[in-house]
């Protein structure tokens, strides 16, 4: 998050479990204080800090994959383009994230949401094994006690959030096959359409939000023949200016696109898309990239990760120009500056006061019509969580042997703003060139307390957070619900870390 610029007093690059065990004994016999980081994306900035002795875990990419037994040994330093193109050339697969750019590490310690939760659950439901380097500098293998209800170390990093418990250096996961064909896809509705006259993006085509809202979450809360070619999904709905008036949530119309992850072929996948949102209005399917294991010339991590939930800035210029073609994939050249806040849904959905309050937080008068021209843009996304895998999939007694908290749930709601992210060396000089001069500036403020509006919004059948989508405003205790407690147990009794040394504003306290 280039929104934070943290000064480190010395970063030490890791190879192994043992240089970081010396480490973390020379800083605790020094009492210096420590940050942990692997892939480096953090939405508070809590990887890095100023006056610290930062861990870089980034050279620990090792990846061994036992076809067998179906498990693949992981160090933290991998980032999702490079892993997921190693586990596809062997036709095995994990359920990663949606960007390319993020690491193993933080995403399967927060919990590891993405395009396959639907089918095979968060990414820390397949981790059965840990390697770690605990507060006295010694290396442990964690597993998990299957005859007892064991939450220990193990438990508490499946979905317990990261740094908190030890240092993670390696991983190991269940593999599942990869598809045969497998299809990455979108769904645009009320599209934006730049006006050059005006300088402003408007829909084209507007069908209410609600519609699709609506049609959206009933598939996704379906489990049988038709939608179980839908591994993952989620659906980005942007915030739009209401000029100060109220607005009427059953015609209000924003624009919005579902992106996901299909598996089959993409007749089967039109048939889906014709059932499920027939009724939704005008809307532009688009095939993004194929994948499976009928593609060997095909690069997993190139072609199947990214586009998924950001509005990047290049897409921004793109559209201002009236250019057709795939945009340049958020993050792959420089992460923007953004805040996030997140909440989940209840069990049983939004349910009509919802989804009225839901759209009524997304109208604002803190939203101006010409931000999305300045590169600043602010939306939702909602990310799947329900599916076969917690539906039918896997037992009560096997979902204790996770700390995250919300199987139960329908799909996350997380609040987005991201603004200045240059889009090449060109954008980037520009962006030195102007510095504080910067237009954009002028809304930033606006935009992120529109941000803290929707945090505290009162949106009826929501509740909880998620820490992978961290905002430290919300209360620790609140990301983790019903396993804190037991996470404040495992932390004292097994992180041999008396003086909380791993430690960072959202960690266990």
């Amino acid at each position: 998050n280039r929104r934070y610029d943290f000064m480190p007093t010395l970063i030490i690059l890791c190879e192994s479990s043992e240089q970081i065990s010396v480490a973390i004994i020379f800083c605790d016999k020094n009492k210096l204080p420590i940050r942990v980081r692997s892939g480096g994306h953090d939405h508070e900035g809590e990887c890095s800090a100023t006056q610290t002795i930062l861990l870089d875990l980034s050279k620990m990419k090792k990846v061994e994959i036992d076809i067998e037994k179906g498990l693949a040994r992981i160090e933290p330093g991998i980032v999702f383009q490079e892993l997921t193109t190693i586990l596809a050339d062997k036709d095995v697969m994990i359920p990663h994230g949606t960007c390319g750019t993020v690491g193993i590490a933080g995403f399967t310690l927060g919990g590891g949401w993405g395009p396959w939760t639907r089918k095979h659950g968060m990414c820390c439901e397949s981790l059965v094994e840990a390697t770690m380097v605990l507060g006295d500098g010694s290396i442990v293998k964690v597993t998990q006690d299957d005859k007892k209800n064991d939450k220990g170390l193990l438990w508490a990093i499946k979905g317990g959030g990261g740094f908190s418990y030890g240092i993670v250096t390696e991983f190991v996961l269940k593999t599942f096959e990869l598809p045969a064909e497998l299809i990455k896809f979108q769904i645009e509705w009320n599209k934006l359409g730049y006006a050059e006259k005006t300088k402003l993006f408007k829909l084209n085509r507007p069908t209410p939000t609600i519609k699709i809202l609506k049609a959206w979450e009933k598939t996704i809360g379906t489990v049988d023949a038709s939608t179980i070619g839908l591994v993952g999904t989620n659906l980005m709905v942007m915030a739009r200016a209401d000029g100060g008036k109220k607005i009427n949530t059953n015609t209000v119309s924003n624009s919005c696109t579902m992106y996901g992850y299909w598996e089959g072929e993409e007749k089967e996948l039109k048939e889906f898309v014709k059932k499920h949102f027939a009724g939704t209005g005008q809307y532009t399917f688009t095939n993004l990239g194929t994948g499976g294991r009928n593609h060997k010339d095909v690069k997993y991590g190139d072609n199947l990760m990214s586009n998924w939930d950001r509005v990047s800035h290049h897409n921004v210029l793109r559209l201002m120009k009236g250019l057709e073609g795939t945009p340049f994939p958020a993050d792959k050249d420089a992460p923007g500056p953004h805040k996030i806040t997140c909440r989940l849904t209840n069990a049983k959905g939004l349910q009509a006061q919802g989804h009225k309050q839901l759209l009524n937080s997304l109208s604002s008068s803190l939203i101006y019509d010409d931000n999305i021209a300045l590169g600043l843009t602010s939306y939702i996304t909602l990310g799947a969580i329900t599916g076969k895998f917690y539906k039918k999939d896997i037992t009560a007694k096997e979902k204790e042997k996770s700390s995250f908290p919300y199987k139960d749930r329908l799909f996350t709601i997380q609040y987005q703003t991201w603004w200045n992210e240059p889009t090449d060396e060109k954008e980037k000089e520009k962006e030195k060139e102007e510095g504080n001069n910067n237009p954009v500036y002028n809304r930033v403020n606006r935009a992120l307390d529109w941000m803290e509006v929707c945090r505290d919004y009162d949106i009826p059948n929501t509740s909880g957070s998620f820490i992978s989508f961290k905002d430290s405003s919300v209360p620790t205790k609140t990301y983790f619900d019903k396993s804190y407690n037991d996470l404040v147990t495992a932390k004292e009794k097994h992180s041999k870390d008396p003086l909380n040394h791993f430690r960072s504003r959202k960690t266990i306290i």
